[in-house]
């Protein structure tokens, strides 16, 4: 298994825990930079396949995943369905590019919370993860 980092951010009024499940570099590294820049973040765990993304996931319990949906062998929608059995409560972030109807069906048929375009919408990943914390106190 590829490094699992658990990033800590100082100083600040911690409480989530986020898992990254991408199998770009480039992907997860701008994620972390978005993600960190939220006061309500606990640390950041990446996977980079779905096999690292359920071994995490039997030790840990996230507030937060995001997925992307091109992950290689096609196991991105597995995944989903094995995290949404996993922990109902859990936020899920699907990342896609653009995609036919069937994935996006799937996607909210599975119970994901969420569906960004990777390459539009990263912008918006800040106000989600704020509004679900926000939404977790009440």
């Amino acid at each position: 298994m590829r490094a699992s980092i658990d990033r800590p951010l100082c100083g600040q009024n911690l409480q989530m825990l986020v898992l990254i499940v991408n199998n770009s570099i480039r992907i997860i590294e701008r994620l972390e930079e978005i993600i960190s820049e939220s006061p309500s973040i606990t640390a950041i765990h990446r996977a980079y396949s779905y096999e690292e993304a359920k071994v995490l996931f039997k030790r840990n319990r996230y507030d937060i995943a995001l997925v992307d949906i091109a992950l290689w062998k096609n196991e991105s929608i597995q995944l989903l369905k094995d995290i949404r059995k996993t922990d109902e409560r859990l936020c899920i972030i699907a990342l896609f590019t653009p995609m036919d109807n069937c994935i996006y069906e799937q996607c909210k048929s599975i119970g994901v919370d969420f569906l960004l375009d990777k390459y539009y919408d990263f912008e918006k990943l800040g106000g989600l993860l704020e509004m679900h914390h926000l939404n977790d106190k009440t």
